[in-house]
Protein backbone atom coordinates (compact mmCIF):
# COMPACT_ATOMS: atom_id res chain seq x y z
CA UNK A 1 0.00 0.00 0.00
CA UNK A 2 1.01 2.88 -0.72
CA UNK A 3 0.70 6.34 0.86
CA UNK A 4 1.60 9.20 -1.05
CA UNK A 5 1.04 9.43 -5.00
CA UNK A 6 4.50 10.09 -6.82
CA UNK A 7 3.48 13.70 -7.04
CA UNK A 8 2.58 14.31 -3.61
CA UNK A 9 6.23 15.40 -2.51
CA UNK A 10 6.80 18.11 -5.30
CA UNK A 11 3.38 19.10 -4.98
CA UNK A 12 4.06 19.79 -0.79
CA UNK A 13 6.95 20.81 -1.46
CA UNK A 14 5.55 23.62 -3.68
CA UNK A 15 2.73 24.69 -1.14
CA UNK A 16 5.67 25.18 1.50
CA UNK A 17 7.70 27.26 -0.47
CA UNK A 18 4.40 29.48 -1.73
CA UNK A 19 3.41 30.56 1.36
CA UNK A 20 4.05 34.03 2.05
CA UNK A 21 6.63 34.59 5.24
CA UNK A 22 6.16 36.99 7.79
CA UNK A 23 7.67 40.32 7.55
CA UNK A 24 10.61 40.81 9.93
CA UNK A 25 9.82 43.54 12.31
CA UNK A 26 11.28 45.72 15.36
CA UNK A 27 9.59 44.45 18.56
CA UNK A 28 8.91 47.26 20.79
CA UNK A 29 7.24 50.57 20.36
CA UNK A 30 8.53 53.80 18.44
CA UNK A 31 6.91 57.04 20.04
CA UNK A 32 6.85 60.73 19.29
CA UNK A 33 5.20 63.60 19.88
CA UNK A 34 3.25 65.97 17.24
CA UNK A 35 1.10 69.14 17.43
CA UNK A 36 -2.51 69.37 17.45
CA UNK A 37 -4.31 73.07 16.83
CA UNK A 38 -1.05 74.12 19.65
CA UNK A 39 -1.24 70.81 21.87
CA UNK A 40 1.16 68.01 21.78
CA UNK A 41 0.45 64.69 21.47
CA UNK A 42 2.14 61.35 22.02
CA UNK A 43 1.52 58.42 20.05
CA UNK A 44 3.27 55.27 19.44
CA UNK A 45 4.89 52.67 16.39
CA UNK A 46 4.38 49.34 17.85
CA UNK A 47 6.75 46.35 16.68
CA UNK A 48 6.67 48.58 13.31
CA UNK A 49 7.47 46.24 9.84
CA UNK A 50 11.21 46.85 8.62
CA UNK A 51 11.75 48.50 5.27
CA UNK A 52 8.54 49.83 4.83
CA UNK A 53 8.49 53.80 4.80
CA UNK A 54 5.83 54.89 7.68
CA UNK A 55 4.71 58.60 7.82
CA UNK A 56 4.22 58.78 11.41
CA UNK A 57 1.53 61.78 11.57
CA UNK A 58 -0.31 59.89 8.91
CA UNK A 59 -0.43 57.15 10.74
CA UNK A 60 -2.16 58.44 13.71
CA UNK A 61 -4.62 61.27 10.91
CA UNK A 62 -2.78 63.77 11.39
CA UNK A 63 -0.41 66.25 9.49
CA UNK A 64 2.85 68.03 9.53
CA UNK A 65 5.85 66.70 11.38
CA UNK A 66 6.42 64.96 14.23
CA UNK A 67 8.83 66.89 17.11
CA UNK A 68 10.45 64.39 18.94
CA UNK A 69 11.24 60.55 18.76
CA UNK A 70 12.43 57.55 20.97
CA UNK A 71 12.89 54.35 19.98
CA UNK A 72 12.20 51.78 22.09
CA UNK A 73 12.43 48.90 19.47
CA UNK A 74 15.22 46.49 19.54
CA UNK A 75 16.22 48.02 15.85
CA UNK A 76 18.03 50.68 14.00
CA UNK A 77 15.33 53.31 13.01
CA UNK A 78 16.08 56.58 10.27
CA UNK A 79 13.93 59.62 10.06
CA UNK A 80 13.65 61.81 7.54
CA UNK A 81 11.94 64.95 6.50
CA UNK A 82 10.43 63.27 3.32
CA UNK A 83 7.15 61.96 2.42
CA UNK A 84 9.29 59.42 1.25
CA UNK A 85 12.34 58.38 2.89
CA UNK A 86 14.51 59.45 0.27
CA UNK A 87 16.59 62.23 1.58
CA UNK A 88 19.61 62.10 3.68
CA UNK A 89 18.05 60.60 6.90
CA UNK A 90 19.30 60.98 10.53
CA UNK A 91 20.11 56.92 12.18
CA UNK A 92 17.85 56.55 15.50
CA UNK A 93 19.88 53.13 17.00
CA UNK A 94 17.87 50.93 19.53
CA UNK A 95 17.05 53.41 23.32
CA UNK A 96 18.02 56.23 21.26
CA UNK A 97 15.80 60.04 21.24
CA UNK A 98 15.45 62.82 18.71
CA UNK A 99 14.78 66.25 19.08
CA UNK A 100 14.41 67.90 15.76
CA UNK A 101 11.07 67.93 13.11
CA UNK A 102 10.67 64.45 10.63
CA UNK A 103 7.88 63.02 8.39
CA UNK A 104 8.52 59.57 8.13
CA UNK A 105 10.84 56.86 9.79
CA UNK A 106 12.10 53.31 8.10
CA UNK A 107 13.24 50.56 10.35
CA UNK A 108 16.02 48.02 9.61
Amino acid sequence: MRLFHRGAFPLAALLVLAVPQTAHAAHGKFTFQYDVAGHTRTAALRDPADGACLDVTGSVGASGRAAFARNLTDGPATLYMSIDCEDDGVALPPGASHDKPFKTVRFG
